[in-house]
């Protein structure tokens, strides 16, 4: 399993350095890192993943300053709220959500875009579906939901019963929970009881979901 992690953190590592926005690379600290270095970076910064940002020119700063991994004691009926109103469905007080948020500007790989047409959704949830049966099997209470920047154009199916792909559209997400723009997105996991644990980077859902193990998760709430 850690070789394929590996394997796919170097494809999309190549895949969005080479975009003509991928200009500036910086380390934790703020300085500037070579090209032939990037791909040590995440041995030096384990505890961090690639945030980024826009600059003035339009090119892209990478830094490995987003943590990988936070938590939070969080309002559950407030979250629950919000989610019932953007997805228009109704969820029991017993659903752990886990939510993967998808940030403007990210260049990630062909899949992300600040423009998702239908055949790009298409093709992200021809992976997911699976992933997504599979997950909330193994979970009960659990339910997975795909959210996205509210600059970005989605081209979803707002009605259909079946949609997990939703807009952000009031940025609730993003100021509350997703405040580090991380290239390849970020997931999170909420609990009733509103524990709440936020992992950086690229990342699997049902990987995401493992988290769930008592012991796993005692570990990390228990610190």
């Amino acid at each position: 399993m850690k070789i394929i992690t590996l394997i796919i953190y170097f494809l999309s590592l190549s895949s969005f350095s080479q975009n003509k926005g991928a200009n500036h690379w910086l380390d934790q600290n703020g300085d500037f890192v070579e090209k032939n270095n990037r791909m040590s970076l995440y041995k030096s910064f384990p505890d961090n993943s690639v945030g980024f940002r826009k600059t003035i020119d339009s090119g892209m700063v990478y830094q490995y300053n987003s943590p990988k991994y936070s938590t939070y004691k969080v309002d559950y009926e407030i979250i629950k709220k919000e989610i019932e109103k953007i997805t228009n469905k109704t969820f029991n007080d017993s659903t752990i959500f886990l939510l993967n948020f998808n940030y403007f500007n990210d260049n990630c790989s062909d899949w992300f875009s600040n423009n998702m047409t239908k055949s790009l959704i298409y093709n992200r949830k021809e992976s997911l579906n699976s992933i997504k049966k599979q997950l909330e099997k193994k979970y009960i209470n659990v339910v997975f939901l795909s959210f996205f920047d509210v600059s970005i154009k989605l081209k979803n199916s707002v009605n259909s019963k079946r949609e997990y792909f939703y807009s952000d559209s009031n940025s609730f997400f993003r100021l509350n929970l997703f405040t580090h723009p991380t290239v390849c997105g970020s997931f999170g996991l909420i609990k009733p009881n509103g524990e709440t644990l936020i992992r950086n980077g690229e990342y699997r859902p049902d990987s995401m979901a493992d988290h769930l193990d008592n012991e796993i998760w005692n570990s990390i709430f228990q610190q």
